[in-house]
């Protein structure tokens, strides 16, 4: 998991919130209603199949992991329940459960199904690092990195051990060691989209130009990825790199929207560049993606505030107040502005 950095910048009497990096985190998909599940060709004919041989437990699995991708976790409980019923000695079975349990937020549950995995087959290295992730996911850092060497004495070769290592080591705060084990995992799979991702994280933090090249990385396996281009431009905006901040930010607009790009472009604008004319452009796109933007309604009245434009300025330094009334320096602005000074 990675978690999104808030770096503030302090620019005389502005204060902003350059928006950090984007994490591995994606939307959380929408669960389908029950009527398009219903109509689903491949649910229909898994519906079929298992109409006609209801004693074939692995077609239970296939239609459990279907409900696991649509979040219709009840259902696919049931199913594993029913699979492991006519045979309960597949520990890919029980793999299957713990990670509908854990999807279910029922992770006591995830934990057992895993643990009964193990007890049927020492060797999975899939089990041992789910059981991994799991304790990774509570933060129980130890148990996690002891299951992972568990799994790496069955396999010394496995990527996804190697960066779940590194993640434990990152929540740690122990950067050397994470740095270290991502570039392991890299080396083991040189395709390995998230371990490059962190490993850009890692050295931006340091501020160490390896980021560029481990961002650049993750490009290459997915030119069109939004965290990769965003991260990209958002070291280069920590390094004061404004030329290639804008460019990168740029590129990632022409592929797709992003709000903290946009919003990104108005303070280096704003603050670095002094052209309020073009921050006001780029606050204005940020606030047109998300209306809720605080930080962009600031950014755009103090750009007006620069034209002199009061009007305008007091009307966004307002709206940052409608949409959160504790915001200070929104309410330091209108009281400046108000006063004449």
């Amino acid at each position: 998991m990675i978690r999104k950095i808030i770096i503030p910048l302090f620019i005389g009497s502005i204060f902003f919130i350059s928006c950090g990096n984007n994490t591995n985190k994606q939307d959380k998909p929408v669960a389908k209603d029950s009527a398009a599940i219903a109509v689903s060709p491949e649910l229909q004919n898994l519906n079929k199949l298992i109409a006609a041989t209801p004693n074939n437990p692995d077609l239970y699995q296939t239609r459990a992991k279907y409900y696991l991708g649509t979040k219709m976790f009840d259902e696919g409980l049931a199913d594993m329940t029913r699979a492991l019923t006519l045979d309960s000695t597949k520990v890919d079975y029980y793999i299957t459960l713990s990670d509908l349990y854990f999807a279910a937020n029922k992770s006591g549950n995830a934990k057992t199904a895993l643990e009964k995995a193990i007890k049927l087959d020492n060797k999975n290295v899939e089990a041992y690092l789910r059981l991994a992730e799991l304790y990774l996911y509570v933060q129980k850092n130890d148990k996690s990195i002891g299951y992972i060497n568990e799994a790496l004495k069955i396999d010394k070769y496995n990527a996804k051990a190697y960066f779940m290592k590194g993640m434990n080591f990152k929540d740690l705060k122990d950067t050397a060691k994470a740095i270290s084990s991502m570039q392991t995992a890299v080396e083991q799979d040189q395709t390995y989209y998230n371990a490059y991702i962190q490993l850009g994280i890692l050295c931006a933090a340091q501020k160490n130009k390896l980021a560029v090249d481990y961002y650049k990385d993750a490009i290459k396996l997915a030119p069109k990825s939004n965290e990769a281009w965003y991260n990209l431009g958002k070291y280069y905006q920590d390094m004061q790199d404004n030329n290639n901040a804008i460019a990168t930010y740029l590129t990632l607009l022409k592929m797709q929207n992003n709000k903290n790009a946009f919003y990104n472009l108005g303070v280096i604008y704003l603050v670095d560049l002094k052209d309020y004319n073009k921050a006001v452009a780029y606050f204005t796109g940020a606030i047109d993606l998300d209306k809720q933007y605080t930080e962009a309604y600031y950014g755009r009245g103090v750009s007006y505030e620069k034209l002199k434009d009061t009007k305008k300025a007091l009307a966004d330094f307002t709206s940052c107040l409608t949409i959160n009334p504790a915001f200070g320096p929104a309410k330091a602005e209108i009281q400046k502005l108000n006063s004449g000074k």
